[in-house]
């Protein structure tokens, strides 16, 4: 086939040549067809009306000019070439046409607007009042009149009626007067939604979203209007700051004797060392400021309980209370009966809370800086440094405490190599037993009444200044929250804010149980990373739906008062399941795909 056209194009003797596609206003109608929709010929969208001009006059086509401009061109068009000039060209017409479809939306005609203005209560009135006279109206005739039309009436002299519609003279910033149309109260949502929630809207805020329906409509409130459906918004409410995360009042826990509660964190993943670790189990004691730093390999529930119990409970004693965050090593089971059979209550903060346990996350920031200050360039021999640092740290006087961990936690100042080097004299004398143990006594006990006069201080202190700007939220059980989950921040073009949740209980002033739906499992939250749900929307009550489609009891049985205002306490049904145990005890949860 290709041999054949280029026999026979060898015939003739041509050059080619290179033609911008502005200049081919004679090309086929296969190279200009447009992307049609539909099959008719007068379709709007598949033909938009332009204008094509012909800049080469050698190649101008006659027939196409005379659908530009009749009269132009003496070329007589013909039925059989309507179809082909279709194609080539729109149809355009220079002369103006009154039934125009508006240019803000393609949901409605003219003729609609017109007909849902005078139907509507507040602009209808106005509108046969503008056609009926040209004077403003006096007060005592508009009394019985709408309230929305009263505030039209305000602005009698602003008001423009054109083709027997309402619209609304606008001053620009550059002094040119622009004619709002007066949108009745039928569409005030669809414009909303088609100048915000819409793609090549954006979903701006507030103040543009008022910019661009102001320069095209306008209503009595609509600045209030548009603030309140911006608010209402899911998706601006889930990625916008908002007003951002909470903050409660600052809540210290107290503590008055070494080991009465104590914190452990991990710290990780670091460069991996010779000796193969990764990780750290940083540990502290709330009252002495006493810290402790494991270098380990992984961070699993045998090897932090190993540490634990190894290298700090075997030498120190067992701790009243031991806290941590919810990493699966410290919620996991072995972990559960190692706490229970050292009689050791486990406390836990909520997820994504890390000033929950301020004490260990401070000193991670402080042991990095100092291993930074003497690890090699490769960084891979700082579990080398560690226990020197330890011993650094526990030497010297903390600012809460005006002590030093070594004081309050061994009754004594250890001997540094600085003391061996310059002959230091020891601070304890050559006491007999009793008397050593009385003096002892007695240091421990200044010691100690210093500490709590100091660490009165340093809390007051701190609740002084973090109190400030306070953004204290309250909610009540079966009330929708929006929840901050971080993960989802960190991730590229991710939401920060997720659910809507259902409040399930309020635990304490800060604490929260939630659920997102009756597959998932509540979840317990600072009520600092939630937020109240505006949506207009409200979810479903999966809670109270479920609970009143399952159960078999009959309407007077279930005795529910469906009264306004009364608030069902929410009871989750949950079917009867075969539990099944692994050998160590722990229950294996069923699939949710085949649960009944």
């Amino acid at each position: 086939m290709v041999a054949r056209w280029i026999s026979i194009l060898d015939e003739y003797d041509f050059d080619i040549q290179f033609r911008k596609g502005t200049q081919h206003s004679n090309a086929d109608g296969l190279s200009r067809i447009p992307a049609r929709k539909c099959k008719k010929d007068d379709c709007k969208q598949c033909f938009p009306d332009s204008i094509v001009q012909s800049q080469t006059e050698e190649n101008a086509n006659c027939r196409i000019c005379n659908r530009i401009h009749p009269g132009s061109c003496p070329a007589v068009m013909t039925e059989e070439n309507s179809l082909l000039n279709t194609i080539v060209c729109s149809v355009i017409d220079n002369t103006p046409d009154q039934n125009l479809d508006p240019n803000w939306l393609d949901f409605w005609s003219m003729e609609e607007i017109k007909n849902m203005q005078e139907e509507d209560p507040a602009i209808g009135d106005m509108l046969r009042l503008k056609n009926n006279q040209d004077e403003k109206p006096l007060r005592i005739d508009i009394l019985n009149l709408h309230p929305e039309a009263k505030v039209l009436w305000g602005m009698w002299e602003n008001l423009e009626v054109k083709d027997d519609i309402l619209y609304k003279q606008f001053l620009r910033e550059d002094n040119t007067i622009l004619l709002q149309l007066v949108a009745p109260q039928k569409i005030r949502e669809t414009i909303f939604h088609q100048l915000h929630h819409n793609k090549i809207a954006g979903h701006f805020g507030k103040d543009r979203t008022i910019n661009a329906i102001r320069t095209r409509f306008y209503w009595p409130r609509s600045t209030e209007n548009i603030k309140l459906w911006c608010l209402e918004c899911d998706l601006c409410a889930r990625c916008k700051p908002g007003p951002g995360v909470g903050k409660s009042p600052l809540r210290q826990s107290k503590s008055s004797a070494p080991l009465e509660r104590i914190n452990v964190d991990i710290v990780g993943p670091l460069p991996v060392t010779a000796n193969g670790n990764e990780y750290i189990i940083v540990l502290g004691d709330y009252y002495s400021k006493w810290k402790e730093a494991f270098p380990v390999p992984n961070h699993t529930a045998m090897t932090v309980a190993d540490k634990i119990i190894t290298e700090f409970i075997c030498r120190f004693g067992c701790p009243l209370q031991l806290h941590t965050d919810q990493g699966k090593e410290f919620e996991s089971h072995l972990f559960k009966i190692m706490c229970e059979k050292l009689g050791v209550q486990k406390t836990h903060s909520t997820p994504y809370r890390p000033q929950s346990s301020g004490l260990v996350e401070r000193y991670n920031r402080t042991l990095k800086q100092m291993l930074s200050m003497f690890v090699n360039e490769h960084r891979n021999d700082w579990d080398e440094h560690i226990p020197y640092l330890m011993m650094a740290y526990r030497s010297t006087v903390h600012s809460t405490t005006k002590c030093t961990p070594n004081s309050l936690m061994l009754g004594r100042e250890i001997r540094c190599p600085v003391d061996l080097m310059f002959g230091l004299p020891n601070t304890v004398n050559d006491f007999c037993q009793i008397e050593y143990v009385e003096w002892v006594k007695n240091t421990m006990r200044e010691a100690y009444k210093n500490v709590y006069d100091h660490s009165g201080q340093a809390a007051q202190r701190q609740k002084l200044y973090y109190d400030r700007g306070l953004k204290v939220r309250k909610f009540e059980p079966n009330c929708w929250v929006w929840r901050w989950y971080p993960p989802k921040v960190n991730q590229t073009l991710g939401l920060g804010w997720t659910g809507p949740y259902l409040v399930i209980e309020k635990i304490t002033d800060v604490t929260y149980k939630i659920q997102k739906s009756e597959q998932t499992k509540s979840i317990m939250v600072h009520v600092d990373h939630l937020k109240p749900y505006l949506g207009r929307n409200e979810p479903n009550n999966w809670v109270l739906n479920n609970t009143l489609n399952i159960s078999h009891q009959s309407d007077e049985s279930l005795n529910l008062d469906m009264s306004v205002g009364q608030a069902l306490t929410p009871v989750v049904y949950t079917p009867e399941r075969q539990i099944t145990k692994t050998r160590i005890g722990r229950t294996v949860r069923p699939r949710d795909i085949y649960s009944p």
